[in-house]
């Protein structure tokens, strides 16, 4: 009982301590304290352009859940460069003759994760403008810059955020013979899990352990149906030195980490990781060798290696951990690069409009005025030990007089995580509030 009344002063003493702001400090710790939360439970920042404004252990090592996002953008915004574009490439080694092409063809994957099955229609465009009909040769995907490639690999060619098994996210339509808005559709809707992107599908899941001949036998059929034959087969490979490119798909660097952040990816964020190890050369190119870069850049934030243990791009995983500190650190950096700080910024989700806050502090004065990352984990199994959940936001606050406050709330614990979000949510309207009123 000590120990918890000591550390209560603490706290009491920083929040009093702080610079004075429009931002009401001890109301922070009522609405913490008010809901019997455990403040040694919760990790917490907020600052201004002077300094802390208000600071709860925000040295201690905490599971960030997506948060970790926040890094997995910077880093490769700062070390790809924002003008980066991903290249997923269609080539051949043969030659067309009275509309036939006699030779292979082959992808070239670059790491792009939104490369899709529409993407395809691409490449079968850049054939039926050649004119051909037939094709004497081969499928081959050569997905070499990758070490695990087999199994997670170019584009949603594997939508997953660890290798092995890879889900193929599905959009759910109503079987034909049950009308749309029948009680049992809509039952069974309900009850399939939502992916948080732009478009609020409704998804399911099914394993695909070998995406990258999957892809290859989807553009396959994708010919035939065009009314162009194939006589060899969809195989792995290299592609040989004399090819010549007949198509390609771009996609920017920016329009991923925007998809990445507002809708919490992982499969995104887990690819970002490979991509800064196979862009500069490193081989194997998987995450071990992608985590490097995280590490380098913290680096170079200025983050001591002793305020993070930190094994995921993407954050779904209970092994990692940061200190709010690190993460204020990180946020405030990219915040002061002019290249990308925009970029950044708008890429965040907003509260009440768009991304993983879409739906949190609508009609609060905190509407459109909240850019941060989510995160979130359940509790978990892990060696015989129930793990804490955790509950997560950070990123930045803009009030009505234009002083952008940074700030970062972790939670590890066990209690109920919507309370826990409506919590944090609750500090985000204190951090706005009109002076004023």
């Amino acid at each position: 009982m000590r120990k918890s009344f000591s550390r209560f002063l603490v706290v009491l003493f920083l929040a009093v301590a702080a610079p004075c702001v429009a931002l009401d400090q001890s109301r922070v710790l009522d609405i913490l304290l008010q809901q019997g939360l455990r403040t040694d439970q919760v990790g917490m920042i907020i600052q201004d352009e002077s300094g802390n404004i208000f600071t709860l252990n925000e040295t201690k090592k905490l599971k960030p859940a997506s948060t970790m996002k926040i890094l997995t953008a910077g880093a490769t915004l700062e070390f790809l460069g924002p003008s980066f574009q991903f290249e997923t490439q269609l080539l051949t080694d043969g030659a067309v003759k009275n509309h036939v092409l006699n030779g292979s063809l082959y992808m070239k994957a670059d790491g792009d994760p939104s490369f899709n099955a529409s993407d395809l229609y691409l490449f079968l465009e850049a054939i039926q403008k050649l004119g051909i009909k037939t094709i004497h040769g081969n499928l081959v995907i050569d997905d070499s810059n990758f070490s695990d490639i087999h199994t997670l690999n170019m584009r949603s060619w594997a939508q997953t955020s660890s290798p092995g098994n890879c889900p193929l996210f599905v959009n759910v339509d109503p079987p034909a013979n049950l009308a749309p808005y029948s009680r049992s559709w809509l039952k069974a809707k309900k009850r399939l899990r939502r992916l948080l992107d732009l478009n609020d599908d409704y998804v399911i899941y099914q394993n695909m352990v070998e995406p990258d001949l999957w892809t290859g036998l989807d553009f396959l059929q994708l010919l035939k149906k065009a009314g162009i034959s194939v006589s060899g087969k969809v195989k792995r490979g290299s592609i040989p030195d004399e090819a010549q490119v007949m198509g390609r798909v771009l996609t920017p660097l920016t329009k991923v980490i925007h998809d990445m952040l507002k809708s919490s990816n992982n499969f995104y964020a887990d690819m970002m990781i490979r991509n800064l190890a196979s862009q500069s050369g490193e081989r194997p190119a998987n995450v071990q060798a992608g985590m490097q870069f995280i590490y380098h850049f913290l680096d170079n934030v200025g983050v001591s290696r002793d305020d993070y243990s930190l094994n995921s791009g993407a954050g779904f995983t209970h092994r990692s951990y940061i200190t709010a500190g690190a993460l204020s650190s990180v946020l405030n950096h990219l915040q002061e690069q002019p290249e990308i700080s925009s970029i950044f910024f708008s890429a965040l989700p907003v509260a009440g409009m768009d991304g993983t806050l879409k739906y949190r502090m609508r009609r609060t004065e905190a509407q459109g005025k909240i850019h941060a990352k989510t995160g979130y984990l359940g509790r978990a199994i892990s060696r015989y030990k129930l793990r804490d959940g955790v509950v997560a936001l950070a990123g930045f606050a803009t009030p009505s007089d234009g002083k952008t406050l940074t700030f970062v709330f972790l939670y590890n614990g066990t209690r109920s995580p919507q309370l826990v979000k409506n919590i944090f949510d609750k500090i985000c309207v204190e951090l706005v509030k009109d002076p004023g009123l």
